[in-house]
C-alpha cells in the first residue's frame, strides 16, 4: 500500500489504538485479534507496547509478518479458537477484538476464550459497526455493515452492553465514531464494488473514495450517529 491509501490506513489505525493506548501503562502486552495487516498492531507497538498480532487469514499474515518485522510486535496464524495454545502462560493487558465480533458464529464461546488469556482488570478495545447509526437508516438494506454473507450480529449499544456484560466485561467507555475511524463504512456503502475485501483489484480507488469521505463520517460523528460502536470495557 502506498501514497494516500498508505496515510489513510496508518492514520485510522492510530486513531483506533489511541484510547486503549492512553489507558494501558508502559510495556503493557497486547493481543490483536483478528489483526488483519498489522496496522494496528504496528501502532501499538510504535507506542511501546508488546504487542501479540493474531490473524487467521493466511495472506493477511504474510503481509502483518512483512510489515512489522522491524517492530517487537509477534505474528501468529491463529484464530480467536486458538488464543489458550498462542499465549500459554502469558496474560494480557489488553485485547483488541476490531471488528471481529460481528464474524463470530458464538460470540460467548469467543468472549470467554479471551477472557481467560487476560489478566484481571485487563482492557478490551471493541469495534463493530452501529445499526443505529444514521447511515444504516439512510442507506437501509444497502448500508455496506449490514454484510450478510460474512456478519453473524449486528449490535446497537444495548445489545453490545449486554453481550459483553455477560462474558464478564465492566463496560467503562462506548461511543459512536466515525471520521478518521471508519470512513469506509460509508464509502463502501455507496460504491460497493471499491471494497477492497470484495474487489482487491479496485483497492486504491476504493481507499482514495475512503479519505474523501473522512469528512462527512466526521460530521456523523460531531452528531453522535458515527458508523461504528467503539468500546473499552475491563475485565471483572
Amino acid at each position: 500500500m502506498t501514497g494516500i491509501g498508505a496515510v489513510v490506513a496508518s492514520r485510522m489505525a492510530s486513531a483506533s489504538v489511541a484510547p486503549l493506548a492512553n489507558a494501558l501503562g508502559p510495556g503493557s502486552l497486547v493481543v490483536d485479534v483478528g489483526a488483519g495487516t498489522g496496522l494496528r498492531a504496528k501502532a501499538l507497538a510504535n507506542r511501546g507496547f508488546d504487542v501479540v498480532a493474531i490473524e487467521p487469514d493466511p495472506v493477511e499474515v504474510m503481509r502483518a509478518t512483512a510489515d512489522l518485522a522491524d517492530t517487537n510486535a509477534e505474528v501468529v496464524r491463529a484464530g480467536v479458537h486458538e488464543l489458550r495454545e498462542v499465549m500459554g502462560a502469558r496474560r494480557a493487558d489488553a485485547v483488541v477484538l476490531w471488528h471481529v465480533l460481528e464474524h463470530l458464529d458464538d460470540l460467548g464461546d469467543a468472549l470467554g476464550r479471551v477472557s481467560r488469556v487476560m489478566r484481571d482488570g485487563g482492557m478490551l478495545s471493541v469495534a463493530v459497526p452501529n445499526r443505529d447509526s444514521l447511515e444504516a437508516r439512510v442507506f437501509g438494506n444497502s448500508w455496506h455493515a449490514w454484510e450478510p454473507s460474512r456478519h453473524r450480529w449486528h449490535f446497537d449499544e444495548c445489545s453490545l452492553r449486554l453481550v459483553l456484560g455477560e462474558a464478564g466485561f465492566s463496560v467503562e467507555e462506548i461511543s459512536p465514531r466515525g471520521g478518521w475511524g471508519y470512513p469506509s463504512s460509508l464509502a463502501f456503502s455507496l460504491a460497493p464494488g471499491l471494497d477492497p475485501q470484495v474487489n482487491p483489484a479496485r483497492g486504491m480507488a476504493g481507499r482514495a473514495l475512503a479519505a474523501a469521505m473522512i469528512p462527512a463520517a466526521f460530521g456523523a460523528r460531531a452528531a453522535g450517529q458515527g458508523s461504528q460502536l467503539v468500546t473499552l470495557a475491563r475485565r471483572t
